[in-house]
C-alpha cells in the first residue's frame, strides 16, 4: 500500500475539527517557512551591504592616511631645509607633525572586517 493513500486514510478518518486544525498547523507552518526565508534575504542584503560600507570606509581611511603620510613628507623636507624657525613657529610645525602621526595611528587602529557571524547553536 502507498504511503500517501495511508495518510489519506488516515486523515479521512479524523473529525471535521481535527482536519481543519492540521489544516490551520500546515497553513502556519507555511507562514513560517516563508517567512524565514523573507529574514533570510533581509540579512543577505544587509550584510552585502554592510560590507558595501565597510569597504568605503576601508578605502577613505587608506586615502586619510595617504595623505597624512604626504603632509608628513612636506614637513620633514621643510624642517630640514636649511634656515630657521622661530622657536614659536618650530613649536607649531611639531605639533603638526605629532598629530598627524596620531591620526595615522588611530586610522591604522580601526578595523573595517565585519565580525564573523556567530556559530549556529547546537
Amino acid at each position: 500500500m502507498d504511503f500517501s493513500i495511508n495518510l489519506r486514510k488516515l486523515f479521512e478518518q479524523r473529525t471535521l475539527e481535527q482536519r481543519l486544525t492540521l489544516a490551520r498547523v500546515e497553513r502556519k507552518l507555511d507562514d513560517l517557512t516563508e517567512q524565514g526565508r523573507k529574514n533570510m534575504s533581509k540579512i543577505t542584503d544587509w550584510a552585502a551591504q554592510e560590507q558595501a560600507d565597510l569597504t568605503a570606509i576601508s578605502s577613505t581611511l587608506d586615502s586619510i592616511a595617504a595623505g597624512i603620510t604626504a603632509l608628513d613628507a612636506l614637513i620633514t623636507n621643510f624642517q630640514n631645509s636649511p634656515g630657521t624657525l622661530a622657536p614659536s613657529d618650530q613649536a607649531a610645525m611639531d605639533g603638526i607633525q605629532a598629530a598627524s602621526h596620531a591620526l595615522v595611528q588611530k586610522s591604522g587602529a580601526i578595523v573595517v572586517t565585519p565580525p564573523a557571524p556567530p556559530a549556529p547553536a547546537t
